[in-house]
């Protein structure tokens, strides 16, 4: 499917949960991608780490089952931050979390995003399945909790944990 890039509004991720009552998208490019391995995102997740493209929070809109999103939030961060984390009530997915940073992103769950748009040189696009190889983790927080063997992403920095309120 080929669209102009004339909107505004175009936008340049979707992204579903499992059972696909929720979708999403997303109207900017990733300010910063990561990793974590905290055990907070273990725990949420039920994985070794998360890895998330995290966008400015006012790009994040829900298109379909905004009333299936449920909300955690956690207080009980290390690094002392409030995280809003929204999942899909119906299967369990997690789907980005707000908050870390006093609102002003958003972090999307890898897994939870689907298509991206891919613009051409004459000005046009077309959505592609969501380009895993593209978007390498540049920052992996919580280093210290890496399970051993798990290798740190070659060249992405490496925080012992997480800036936090304050820092």
């Amino acid at each position: 499917m080929s669209t102009d890039l004339n909107n505004d509004e175009q936008a340049l991720f979707k992204g579903t949960c499992l059972c696909g009552e929720i979708s999403f998208e997303v109207l900017s490019e990733p300010v910063i991608t990561s990793t974590c391995h905290c055990s907070n995102c273990k725990k949420f997740t039920g994985t070794v780490f998360t890895t998330n493209l995290v966008f400015p929070s006012n790009s994040i809109k829900v298109t379909l089952g905004e009333s299936q999103i449920s909300l955690y939030i956690d207080k009980l961060q290390d690094s002392g931050n409030i995280l809003k984390r929204h999942f899909c009530s119906n299967c369990g997915s997690p789907l980005y979390n707000f908050g870390g940073d006093f609102g002003k992103t958003c972090a999307v769950f890898w897994g939870a995003l689907s298509e991206e748009y891919v613009s051409t040189s004459e000005g046009k696009g077309e959505w592609m399945k969501f380009d895993e190889g593209r978007w390498k983790p540049e920052v992996e927080y919580y280093s210290k909790d890496r399970v051993g063997w798990v290798h740190s992403v070659y060249g992405a920095e490496q925080p012992y944990t997480k800036p936090g309120r304050g820092e």
